[in-house]
C-alpha cells in the first residue's frame, strides 16, 4: 500500500510539473489597425520565450534598423541590439520597473491575472493547428472576440508586456487588455473601437516549438551599459 501510495503522489508531483510549464516556443504578432478613413497600418513583431530568456524583435519601416530585446532575468538585464549601416552596436538596461514599466505583469505567473467569467459564443475554429474558441469581452473602449486555445500557457498582457522596455513608456496596451478579464493567448484579437478610433486586428502566425538560440546572443555588438 505504501509502494501504491508513493507512485501515486510521485505521479500527481510529475503531472503538476508538466501542467506548471509555461509557453516555450516563438511566434509573430502582427497589429493591425485600421482607420475610419479605410487608412490601415500594420506592424509585426517577433517573440522568443525561452527557458531562461526571452527575445523580442520590433521590425522597423523605412530605413530604420530592427530591434532586437533580449531579457535576462538571471543577471536582471535587458540587452538591446541593432545593426545598421554594418555597425552593430547597442545597450544594458537594469531590469527594473523604471526601464521596463510593464515588468511586473510581464513576468507574472500564468493563471495570476485579472479574469473575468468568459463568455463563449460556442463558435470554433482552428487557428496556426490548435482549436480556438470565441469568447466576447469589453472594456470601456473596445469590443473585442478573441479566439483563444486551451493548449497554450500564455497571457496576452504578458506579451505586450515586453514592449513597455524605456524609461516613462506607456502601458496602456496591457492594462486595456487586462481590462478585458480575459486570461489567456487569444491567436485572433479583433478590437472594435467605442470613441471613433481605429479598429485593431491582432494575429499570431507562424507558431514554432523551435528557437535558435543565437537570437538571444550579443555577440559582435558594441553594448553601452546604462547604470540604475
Amino acid at each position: 500500500m505504501k509502494n501504491k501510495a508513493l507512485i501515486l503522489v510521485l505521479s500527481i508531483f510529475w503531472f503538476l510539473q508538466l501542467h506548471s510549464q509555461e509557453f516555450t516556443g516563438s511566434f509573430n504578432l502582427v497589429v493591425s489597425q485600421q482607420y475610419k478613413n479605410g487608412n490601415e497600418r500594420s506592424d509585426t513583431l517577433s517573440y522568443f520565450f525561452g527557458k531562461d530568456k526571452t527575445a523580442l524583435i520590433i521590425h522597423a519601416k523605412r530605413n530604420q534598423p530592427d530591434l532586437r530585446l533580449v531579457f535576462n532575468p538571471k543577471d536582471s538585464t535587458i540587452t538591446g541590439l541593432f545593426e545598421q549601416n554594418g555597425i552593430k552596436g547597442g545597450y544594458i538596461l537594469p531590469m527594473n520597473e523604471k526601464y521596463w514599466p510593464g515588468m511586473q505583469v510581464a513576468t507574472r505567473d500564468y493563471g495570476t491575472g485579472p479574469r473575468t467569467k468568459l463568455n463563449y459564443t460556442g463558435k470554433t475554429k482552428v487557428i496556426e493547428g490548435y482549436q480556438t474558441r470565441e469568447v466576447l469581452a469589453e472594456n470601456d473602449e473596445y469590443t473585442a472576440n478573441l479566439w483563444l486555445p486551451e493548449a497554450i500557457e500564455l497571457n496576452m498582457g504578458s506579451v505586450f508586456a515586453y514592449q513597455s522596455v524605456g524609461a516613462g513608456k506607456d502601458t496602456k496596451e496591457l492594462e486595456l487588455f487586462d481590462q478585458f478579464g480575459v486570461e489567456g493567448f487569444p491567436l485572433e484579437l479583433f478590437l472594435k473601437s467605442k470613441t471613433g478610433r481605429a479598429d485593431v486586428v491582432i494575429r499570431v502566425l507562424n507558431i514554432s516549438e523551435k528557437i535558435n538560440p543565437s537570437i538571444f546572443s550579443s555577440e559582435g555588438h558594441t553594448l553601452n551599459r546604462i547604470e540604475k
